[in-house]
């Protein structure tokens, strides 16, 4: 256990702030935002769709039945098209396989998206079924409970009411939607627009980033007033909200008429031309986790900052060492940022990824008591590069990622999986594996 992180506490100025977008017809189909039907997706959601079971020998994806793996959304079109007459530009394509979101929302039901699938389990990982499958460039998945969610990346926005029986293509607006936090099956909040400016996760725009809300469901969308370059939204209830905009945190209580901060500084080097990211994950009780990202990265280290945020401020409570700027004492997992998932107002679980560790390590931290202790677990198993995390408490999580394996010529291949852990750590199962990609180098 680490001692007491005194980190850095930022009081807040309110700011009133206005933003003018236009949600106009376009994205899938060419389907204006205010109206339209939402189409149907084929998805493979029966007792014959492809499971994944833990059991299946290392290299190949475990299957029984015979998989009927659903046609690629109509939205995805768009993403090839890039998205013409939208703000900004598309985000780019995901490398082939590549697995990006994973959601839990209780000890059995969970699900995993990704470049080409959507995975979904009721057995705690222990069988893995695809729902759909195809072009999706998924990069964000949501669920607000058992049965309603919602599936993000590029120019697809997907929906479910049955748990994924049924996937279903919403009309995507201008311009188009990158991420989706709702909190009822009706409403629901969104980053739409920006581009990428090299930063570390797919499914937040750099730069140009606005919020959007919903309140039927993700099937219309309309602007909500927000700081400039938005890169992440939630909200713990129609008032109370958090962003992540331009690198740094903003807090709402009123809807987001008004947003405080920022409550973060800038962090790394801001004058090397790169762009910050900030990652926002709501906690409940109106407060918040968050991580600052960059910019810059230099000699297999890249800056980031864990922070814990409530109405009284924002609390810095690790950092990357070896970067210029508020670090707090507390030291980060790793050196290159990775994965958060919220527990609570008072726990987070932080994983990194170590590429100067070897071929690569997953390190990964339990905050508590606000980010007062930062307790060390050490590295999550079977992965070497993390990409999506899910947890439910500090003893039981999900995490998908990239394993990895070098020869002693230099060769390499890579595999997408899911790993678990029940006992906080102490071992991990692998749940899920993808084929292996051939050797190169």
């Amino acid at each position: 256990m680490r001692a007491r992180l005194t980190g850095l506490s930022f009081l807040s100025a309110t700011v009133s702030v206005t933003v003018s977008v236009i949600v106009a017809g376009c994205g899938a189909g060419g389907t204006p935002a205010g109206g339209g039907a939402a189409t149907p997706v084929s998805a493979a959601a029966t007792a014959a769709s492809a499971d994944a079971s833990s059991s299946a020998p290392p290299g190949a994806v475990p299957a029984t039945g015979t998989a009927s793996p659903g046609a690629a959304a109509p939205g995805a079109s768009a993403a090839s098209s890039g998205g013409a007459g939208c703000q900004g530009q598309p985000a780019e394509a995901l490398e082939p396989g590549m697995l990006t979101g994973i959601e839990f929302v209780s000890a059995d039901r969970g699900w995993t998206v990704g470049q080409d699938v959507i995975l979904a389990t009721a057995d705690g990982g222990a069988h893995w079924r695809v729902q759909l499958s195809g072009a999706l460039n998924l990069t964000a998945v949501d669920f607000v409970n058992g049965q309603d969610g919602w599936a993000a990346g590029n120019a697809s926005l997907l929906a479910t009411t049955d748990g994924g029986a049924h996937w279903t293509a919403l009309p995507e607006p201008c311009p188009l939607i990158r991420s989706v936090h709702f909190i009822s099956p009706s409403t629901g909040f969104a980053v739409a627009g920006g581009r990428d400016d090299g930063g570390y996760d797919p499914a937040l725009p750099d730069l140009g980033g606005v919020v959007l809300t919903s309140s039927d469901a993700g099937r219309t969308w309309h602007p909500l007033a927000a700081p400039a370059n938005a890169q992440s939204v939630c909200f713990s209830d129609p008032m109370h909200g958090w962003l992540g905009a331009g690198g740094r945190l903003y807090r709402t209580a009123d809807g987001g008429r008004q947003w405080s901060g920022p409550l973060t500084p800038p962090s790394g080097d801001t004058g090397a031309g790169y762009t910050a990211e900030m990652n926002v994950q709501c906690a409940g009780d109106g407060s918040a986790w968050a991580l600052s990202i960059g910019p810059g990265a230099a000699m297999s280290q890249a800056p980031h900052i864990g922070y814990h945020a409530d109405a009284a401020g924002a609390t810095g409570i690790f950092a990357e060492q070896y970067f210029p700027g508020p670090n707090p004492p507390g030291r980060a997992p790793g050196s290159y940022p990775g994965p958060f998932s919220a527990l609570s107002p008072s726990a987070a679980v932080f994983i990194d990824y170590c590429p100067a560790c070897g071929p690569g390590t997953a390190p990964w931290d339990v905050a508590t008591g606000s980010g007062a202790t930062l307790t060390v677990k050490g590295n999550v198993g079977k992965i070497t590069d993390p990409q999506a995390a899910s947890f439910l408490s500090a003893q039981a999580g999900w995490v998908a990622g990239t394993a990895t394996q070098f020869t002693g010529t230099g060769k390499a291949r890579s595999q997408q999986r899911i790993v678990a852990t029940a006992d906080g750590g102490r071992t991990w199962q692998l749940e899920y594996a993808s084929p292996w990609t051939p050797w190169t180098g």
